[in-house]
């Protein structure tokens, strides 16, 4: 059975910069020889004027939810919410190979959210224009892969296509390349933190 990639963006602000994405998602998957083994579906975010007409949906998402209409930041805060919900069901089946999202602060703090909800190891790809500052917010203590977009995603241009493309690329070549799980019996695991003076103790421990 084919394992989704889910796209994510505001559609009604950055449709034309995830459709590229994507285009350059499934030629890089094709050219693999992988493309009967992945399904990518474009997820709309979108919290001002969303569409229906994409493979899921913000009403498929909200499930029923009201978006607040007076203020943008609450708006934002109820879509994490939602989407991280959302996301939830497909880990059941087992489904999901990767995720791959772009935006603007609002979209990076939207996306992200339901990302960090995903279980290390599951591919994850940020293009953002946060990218180059604290990303401490967005990533936490997930394995996040932030890229910064360097323009603004406002539309197609030199930059932001060769941008978007290495963006593509990287998801692309994480889901290809993921190891099975080892068949070693597992063993009990010791969680230890190292700075500066502790690093010669625990990497004797190691």
């Amino acid at each position: 059975m084919a394992k989704n990639i889910y796209a994510l963006a505001t559609l009604d602000t950055k449709g034309s910069e995830l459709e590229y994405l994507v285009s350059q998602l499934k030629q890089a998957i094709a050219k693999s020889g992988a493309a009967d083994d992945f399904e990518i579906q474009v997820v709309d975010v979108s919290t001002l004027n969303p569409t229906d007409s994409t493979d899921i949906s913000t009403t498929e998402i909200l499930r029923g939810t009201e978006l607040p209409t007076h203020d943008r930041g609450s708006a934002i805060a109820t879509m994490a919410t939602a989407l991280e919900d959302w996301i939830s069901f497909p880990l059941q089946r087992n489904d999901l190979a990767g995720m791959v999202g772009i935006g603007g602060s609002g979209g990076t703090a939207l996306i992200t959210a339901a990302m960090r909800a995903l279980p290390i190891g599951i591919p994850k790809v940020m293009l953002s224009t946060m990218a180059s500052g604290n990303t401490a917010p967005y990533v936490d203590c997930s394995d996040i892969t932030m890229m910064y977009s360097v323009v603004d995603v406002a539309g197609l241009n030199a930059v932001s296509r060769k941008v978007l493309s290495n963006a593509a690329n990287a998801l692309a070549g994480m889901v290809l390349g993921q190891q099975q799980e080892s068949a070693e019996p597992s063993r009990p695991t010791l969680g230890m933190t190292m700075f500066g003076v502790t690093t010669p103790c625990v990497t004797r421990v190691r």
